[in-house]
């Protein structure tokens, strides 16, 4: 399976930026898919977090990971998505500097990212609006990516509060962020 097929067959992907697709909406596609929340801004938090990721992709036989930017929720007048190819050989230093490319002082501005590998079974959608984390995965890696990001039940309730903030009170975003993830 080719990393654009992985990203087609995971995400819901919008070439036109007025049709973009971004929480609350759905952006995965798996029906079978289970999701959990954890706080955004990064991947990881530490250099140990992101081995344990690395470790969880390795045993997913994954080689590479990819990471593509959500062009629809772009503020920049551009053509094409930032994307990126990462080894999961990597450390934290690399992914940083890779997402410095992108952008210098990465987080301060609301992009949002896909990151996936080539098994279909697993995918991350990293917004910055609300500033969260989902994590969309097969039943069998709940487990496994709980434990990499500290993850009680589905993380919503330990976020509830924050993504409340975030959304300002809007009880129909925050209602339709819950229907569509299953939280």
């Amino acid at each position: 399976m080719t990393s654009e097929t992985t990203t087609t067959s995971v995400f819901k992907i919008s070439s036109i930026k007025k049709n973009a697709i971004y929480p609350p909406e759905q952006v995965f596609l798996k029906q079978n898919f289970r999701y959990m929340l954890t706080i955004g801004g990064h991947i990881a938090d530490t250099e140990i977090q992101y081995q344990k990721l690395m470790n969880c992709l390795k045993k997913l036989n994954e080689q590479d990971f990819f990471i593509l930017e959500n062009l629809g929720t772009t503020i920049a007048d551009k053509e094409k998505p930032f994307y990126a190819k990462i080894p999961v050989s990597s450390n934290l230093s690399y992914f940083n500097n890779i997402i410095s490319q992108f952008d210098p002082v990465f987080g301060l501005l609301p992009y949002h990212f896909f990151l996936y590998g080539r098994n279909d079974s697993w995918g991350i959608y990293l917004c910055e609006y609300p500033t969260i984390n989902i994590i969309g995965c097969r039943e069998y890696l709940v487990k496994e990516f709980s434990e990499i990001f500290n993850i009680k039940g589905n993380g919503f309730s330990s976020l509830k509060k924050f993504i409340t903030k975030e959304f300002q009170n809007n009880s129909e975003l925050i209602q339709t962020l819950i229907n569509n993830y299953y939280l």
